[in-house]
């Protein structure tokens, strides 16, 4: 966003000489870039802020990771509204394969066009591209087949991916200030022991008066840091590497880290936004048509290893009649709301729509969660840093202040 308050957006729509193009567009809002291009002639399919910078779509999160880099909640919208508008679905897949830049995603498109012109199901020529299209994508493709609902099943699908992603957006934006945090007292704690401490040490040193065994520490680990500067800074780079490696590698495999969840504050909010994830996907498929057992068996992947487990036990008793909500309950995934929720589901018919506002109820309370746990963790850095900070100050200096005392 700039300075004035307007927006770059990516607008998809069919131009006035019947092509398929792509337009990027500063405006206030969606609306007023529709209408831009609008006035042009132009017949807008999908109009969404464009992407910039960093994203956990570029490490596959959220969008079904793959050798390609398709945009599947952009892919979703746009073959949605193709077909909402009359074209057929060889025509669309090949228009989306001609627009895209990405070469692998082309390939990949114009592979799918391909299957369906000799016969296949949208799901099987999705099925075909492994890595590229997601298993939720082509699970709910193959129920909306069978219920011919396609497009209502990919602008589902769509939607539920943006309210993912911006939860996920949510909670990555809480964790960063802490991580910036660590990172410039780390960086501030190395100066004085690397700088600062060795001169003060230089000074001391030729009093020749005993130091306190703290100040003596101190000084030691200054000199040892002064005199080996690179091979502490390739320490640090090291280790910051190291993290930024295994962020990512827990980025792309969904944070499927065992244990995780049993982490003070970390846990459980690690476990809420899973059941939220879970719930949300469930409540997606349920309402393509996908059986109950079925769509919890295909989440399954989205919740911790210890859930996994749980949920394999709960669906069990689901596939033998058990009802729905006690099964949940006893695997620790649906907590006292959703009991009641799902007991009123299963007297009312309305699955699909119960799960949606659990995962909805669920979300809120992550929300209210992480923002608490921002309040408390980021203070309690501040502390701690300033705490390490200050010692290394006061043990630098009791050593003149025992000579100043000495001197009265």
């Amino acid at each position: 966003m700039s300075a004035s308050g307007s927006v770059v957006f990516d607008v998809v729509g069919i131009a006035a000489h019947g092509a398929v193009q792509t337009e990027r567009v500063t405006a206030q809002d969606p609306g007023q870039a529709t209408q831009l291009l609008q006035l042009k002639g132009w017949r807008v399919l999908s109009c969404r802020p464009a992407a910039t910078g960093f994203s956990l779509a570029t490490l596959g999160v959220g969008t079904g990771g793959g050798r390609a880099r398709l945009d599947i909640g952009l892919f979703s919208e746009e073959i949605a509204a193709l077909l909402d508008a009359g074209l057929g679905m060889i025509d669309a897949i090949r228009t989306l394969a001609s627009k895209e830049r990405d070469n692998s995603a082309r390939i990949a498109l114009e592979r799918v066009a391909a299957d369906l012109s000799e016969g296949l199901p949208l799901s099987r020529a999705l099925q075909n591209q492994p890595g590229t299209f997601p298993a939720l994508l082509t699970a709910a493709v193959l129920a909306s087949e069978q219920t011919g609902d396609l497009v209502t099943a990919l602008r589902r699908y769509g939607v539920h991916l943006e309210t993912l992603n911006s939860l996920r957006g949510k909670v990555m934006g809480a964790a960063i200030y802490p991580a910036v945090l660590l990172a410039v007292g780390a960086l501030v704690v190395l100066f004085l022991l690397g700088v600062v401490v060795p001169r003060f040490a230089l000074l001391l040193e030729g009093g020749h008066r005993d130091l306190p065994l703290a100040s003596s520490v101190l000084l030691s680990w200054g000199k040892t840091v002064s005199q080996h500067p690179w091979f502490f800074a390739a320490a640090f780079a090291g280790i910051v590497a190291s993290i930024v490696v295994v962020l990512v590698r827990a980025m792309r495999n969904g944070w499927q880290i065992r244990g995780l969840q049993k982490l003070w504050i970390i846990g459980p909010l690690v476990r809420m936004f899973r059941h939220a994830q879970f719930f949300r996907t469930s409540a997606m498929l349920v309402h393509g048509g996908i059986p109950v057992v079925r769509a919890f068996s295909m989440c399954r992947a989205l919740l911790t290893p210890e859930d996994q487990i749980a949920l394999d036990a709960a669906t069990t008793e689901i596939a033998e009649g058990q009802r729905i909500g006690p099964a949940l309950q006893r695997a620790r995934i649906a907590d006292a709301v959703a009991l009641r929720m799902l007991e009123v589901a299963q007297r009312t018919g309305k699955l699909a729509d119960v799960l949606a506002r659990i995962a909805q109820f669920q979300e809120s309370h992550l929300a209210r969660a992480v923002g608490l746990a921002s309040r408390l963790i980021e203070p309690a850095l501040m502390i701690f840093i300033g705490l390490v900070i200050g010692a290394i100050v006061v043990l630098m200096y009791m050593p003149i202040f025992d000579l100043a005392s000495s001197l009265q």
